[in-house]
């Protein structure tokens, strides 16, 4: 008679940092790299360390958040701008000044909504329009390199702030083996 093998049931529980399903046996997660076979003073420091990087990223992710808002608030004052713009505009200048305004109000805009889901790139590609055009407009009239001068830092600022979170976000994403927005 044939022995009958049974091959016996592979017990799996869930990584107590990522909650990722692991087969009994692992010495570590696959997915976070926590030490299932660690001390207990190594599961604490890589839960602890872990946290830590947590709350670094939701401060980073604030930072992407009002760096996005700025690209928003950039979009709505260009176009009411545009609008102020074509009431004071010489009328062969009118149409031409309201159109360019309504296409950056726009585009600021799609930047805004693109800093959701590719915050670096979007918040890169808005600053470098905010600087394009202020330097254009420095060539076209000097004088307008100084008018809103405080504007124009304060901007800048949190542009600078939104690129610097949006890198350590990323790097924060790749040492936790999460996949979020960015």
């Amino acid at each position: 008679m044939e022995e009958l093998t049974i091959n016996p049931i592979q017990q799996t529980f869930g990584c107590p940092a990522c909650a990722t399903q692991a087969s009994a046996g692992e010495t570590f997660c696959t997915t976070c790299g926590y030490p299932f076979e660690g001390t207990e003073q190594e599961q604490r420091y890589f839960l602890s360390a872990r946290d830590l990087k947590t709350i670094d990223l939701e401060a980073a992710e604030k930072q992407i958040k009002r760096a996005s808002n700025a690209l928003f608030f950039i979009g709505g004052l260009t176009f009411v701008f545009g609008f102020v713009f074509y009431a004071m505009a010489a009328p062969s200048e009118k149409i031409a000044i309201l159109i360019t305004n309504v296409i950056l109000a726009a585009i600021y805009t799609a930047f805004g909504f693109w800093c959701k889901s590719k915050p670096l790139a979007a918040i890169i590609s808005g600053f470098s329009l905010y600087v394009l055009l202020i330097i254009i407009n420095a060539v076209l009239s000097p004088l307008t390199i100084v008018s809103g001068i405080v504007f124009k830092i304060i901007i800048i600022g949190f542009f600078i702030r939104g690129v610097k979170a949006a890198i350590e976000a990323d790097k924060l994403n790749k040492e936790l083996n999460v996949n979020r927005a960015g």
